[in-house]
């Protein structure tokens, strides 16, 4: 059997019985979900309509225990789109967002990689388009704060 056959039956072993609906560790501690973001690109800001937008990478990374594999502990697989959608994915919102949108080009720009012990990293290209609040009076020599907001939708 080629390594392509090996490590499809494994990701077909560890997704028998697997339920996506149901997140890592239920019945225990929350999951805890890492992120991090690199930006891109800024602008254009908006005084208008008090927005502003990024392009950015926008990486999440978890640990779920039903994922685990055998192997080197520097065994990492990379996961197709299509098995990302067989997975438990983090609920991420972004609670000041007026608009975004995952680059497409030629692809859907994302990629999910797992590691031996469960661990997966998930990354996607996004442009977010953000509200801002902005005090503008002493304009245009104003100082604006313009944070991006996001978490748990569970948790709104």
């Amino acid at each position: 059997m080629n390594n392509h056959q090996n490590i499809s039956t494994l990701l077909d072993n560890l997704l028998r019985g697997y339920d996506n609906s149901v997140r890592p560790d239920f019945g225990g501690p929350p999951a805890v979900v890492e992120v991090d973001i690199m930006v891109r690109s800024m602008g254009p800001i908006s005084e208008v309509d008090m927005t502003y937008s990024m392009d950015c990478y926008f990486r999440q990374s978890w640990v779920d225990r039903r994922l685990a594999f055998p192997g080197d502990t520097n065994d990492t697989l990379a996961l197709s789109i299509s098995m990302l959608a067989r997975i438990w994915k983090p609920d991420t919102y972004f609670y000041n967002g007026k608009q975004s949108y995952l680059h497409t080009i030629t692809t859907p720009n994302k990629f999910v990689r797992l590691y031996q012990d469960g661990r997966v990293l998930y990354s996607s290209r996004l442009t977010i388009k953000a509200g801002c609040p902005m005090n503008l009076e002493d304009f245009p020599m104003d100082i604006q704060r313009c944070p991006l907001k996001f978490g748990s939708l569970h948790l709104l």
